[in-house]
């Protein structure tokens, strides 16, 4: 598994999660998680993420997954397998649930993501 973390800014970061090869999954064929994370003196709080992990025939696309109070809920997919497409839309929704300041920042940091196709 590949896992790093990419500052957003002082007062958030990227975590990213590449698990090894899996023939389960189709079209990426990797299970991959990208975690939006609020740094706090203490611990990291959870803000949003995408993944890919619902391997049913024809729910191969991501989706991003928002904080809700008693438990993560489902927001929206992503429409798309390419993966240009896939992070520019992640793009927006981070920055509508951060706010339009972080998105110069939010952008540097998912430039450094690397496909999970490879």
């Amino acid at each position: 598994m590949k896992r790093g973390t990419i500052p957003v800014g002082k007062d958030y970061e990227l975590e990213y999660r590449y698990y090894d090869k899996d023939p389960t999954f189709k079209y990426f064929n990797r299970k991959f998680e990208i975690y939006v994370l609020e740094k706090k003196t203490l611990r990291r709080n959870y803000v949003m993420h995408m993944d890919n992990t619902d391997i049913r025939e024809g729910n191969w696309t991501p989706h991003v997954y928002k904080a809700s109070h008693p438990k993560k809920q489902f927001n929206l997919g992503i429409s798309t397998l390419n993966w240009n497409d896939m992070k520019k839309s992640f793009l927006d929704h981070i920055v509508a649930e951060l706010g339009e300041q972080y998105r110069k920042p939010t952008t540097m940091a998912i430039k450094k993501l690397s496909s999970p196709k490879m």
